[in-house]
């Protein structure tokens, strides 16, 4: 069976994997492969070459670590991106067929522990990630309601919940506006097919006395896939007077927004808010950004 995965599975280090049209869950499985595809490789050597002694252990973890950097290397050159975190995966996945291949101890047990501890990093992402999407597929099309912190997984330290003003549930984002070049929030987990509405909303509470402008932008996975041309995508000024402002903006026009070609409704890939250029650090409020 070890064999079986070795044989089957190599060919996809340089074969397919995560794309634009991939989403984030699926990206987070595909990595833990390495770590699959490693301890399946022990497992299958150990067929040939006793592991369990430690010189052939090392020799084993050197050969990975030379190995798995080589094919990194490669892959920038083949269309992927050279990852060096799955070479972290690759030396976790062996560590763990390394040691459950020795007889149980005390060492051998701690060695166990630790290399399973190296694991949680991409078991964690692959959690968060189904979590994620789990809640996003509850709560549609409702897209942000701001009511947990795994809304906030991936997102910046400039936007966290808050309870003070709010249109819907008992939190609201709390955004952090800088005198950076773009300043904003980006959605990119959501759930994508937007096809049979006929409206994007969302509730934007600017505490402040002097209006502010900013920008919407929306792009499905094709716009990803020519170059992120400016006219292939939706962006859109307007203007959040001070306190509560319900903004709205048709589907009608999001889908004809590209130029050359009709947004595909049921792949909408991002969601940006955001400001440009500001002459000074601004707070404003986000609630109920959903689909009608």
């Amino acid at each position: 069976i070890a064999w079986v995965i070795v044989v089957i599975a190599f060919p996809f280090f340089f074969l397919g994997g995560p794309d634009a049209t991939s989403g984030q869950l699926y990206g987070a499985l595909w990595n833990c492969g390495h770590i699959v595809f490693f301890i399946a490789l022990v497992f299958a050597l150990n067929k040939k070459v006793d592991l369990r002694r430690w010189q052939y252990a090392l020799l084993t973890l050197l050969a990975v670590f030379v190995g798995g950097g080589l094919i990194e290397v490669i892959q920038s050159y083949t269309g992927r991106d050279g990852n060096w975190d799955d070479l972290q995966r690759d030396l976790s996945g062996t560590c763990v067929g390394l040691f459950w291949l020795r007889p149980p101890s005390l060492s051998v047990w701690l060695g166990r522990v630790v290399a399973l501890a190296f694991l949680i990093p991409s078991l964690s992402v692959v959690f968060f990630e189904a979590w994620f999407q789990y809640q996003a597929m509850k709560k549609f099309p409702l897209l942000a309601g701001f009511e947990s912190s795994i809304e906030l997984y991936g997102q910046k330290p400039t936007a966290e919940l808050s309870p003070q003003f709010r249109t819907q549930g008992h939190y609201s984002l709390k955004l952090s506006l800088t005198t950076e070049r773009y300043s904003g929030i980006s959605f990119e987990r959501l759930f994508n097919d937007w096809s049979g509405f006929k409206q994007l909303s969302v509730d934007i509470y600017n505490p402040s006395s002097l209006p502010l402008t900013m920008v919407l932008r929306v792009n499905d996975i094709a716009h990803e896939k020519t170059g992120w041309e400016d006219e292939d995508r939706f962006n859109k000024r307007f203007q959040v007077n001070p306190g509560w402002n319900h903004l709205v903006f048709t589907l009608d026009e999001i889908q004809k927004s590209p130029a050359n070609r009709l947004m595909d409704l049921s792949q909408i890939s991002l969601i940006v808010i955001y400001t440009a250029q500001l002459p000074e650090a601004r707070t404003i409020y986000l609630d109920n950004l959903k689909l009608e």
